[in-house]
């Protein structure tokens, strides 16, 4: 274990790479990656539970940290990724043109742009990947509740309800309660002004 071979490994692993091809990229065998890995994990346990580390485990400790820390980083940018598509509003393209207004006569800048539309496919992804139990039936809290089955009998999620869940969710996340209230106010006071 080079410093060369674990700065490869914590790049690749910082690049979303998965284990086997941060492997790869640093001319390993997964094997190896793996067992290094659990020493690390391994040693790192003992740590916390009080025990003095072994001078042989620091590396393989310090490998486990790195690598786990570099893909925390990688889940936190594809999840924000995520987010943002779910979201839209991203700018896709701007354009700016000039032109001389007929009224005036002076010249008049005009910037258009063209922003991602919300994806509703990047929510339902997140929703059913990170609070699945509430978002997929069979999954949820009857589920955990219910009492062992044979294992024969097949789950179908319920894609209208999960449908009217996600519509919820969407229209609770893209017109937040303080923002409907803001809008409300507003049209009271031209009404009334």
């Amino acid at each position: 274990m080079t410093d060369t071979v674990t700065d490869r490994l914590v790049e690749a692993s910082r690049m979303g790479l998965s284990l086997g091809n941060a492997a790869e990229f640093a001319a390993i065998s997964r094997r190896t990656l793996t067992y290094w890995l659990a020493r690390g994990r391994d040693q790192a346990l003992a740590i916390s539970a009080g025990q003095r580390p072994e001078a042989s485990e620091v590396a393989y400790v310090d490998l486990f940290d790195r690598v786990t820390h570099a893909r925390a980083q990688a889940a936190a940018r594809a999840m924000a990724q995520i987010q943002r598509a779910g979201a839209g509003g991203a700018v896709l393209e701007e354009v700016t043109r000039k032109f001389r207004d007929a009224v005036t006569g002076q010249i008049v800048e005009e910037t258009t742009l063209k922003r991602q539309v919300p994806d509703w496919k990047a929510s339902a992804w997140y929703l059913t990947h990170q609070h699945g139990a509430d978002y997929v039936e069979g999954y949820g809290l009857d589920a955990q509740l219910a009492p062992e089955d044979d294992g024969e009998e097949q789950v179908e999620a319920d894609l209208e309800g999960l449908a009217q869940r996600l519509a919820v969710t969407l229209h609770a996340v893209e017109y937040p309660p303080e923002i409907e209230s803001a809008d409300d106010d507003v049209v009271d006071a031209d009404i009334v002004g």
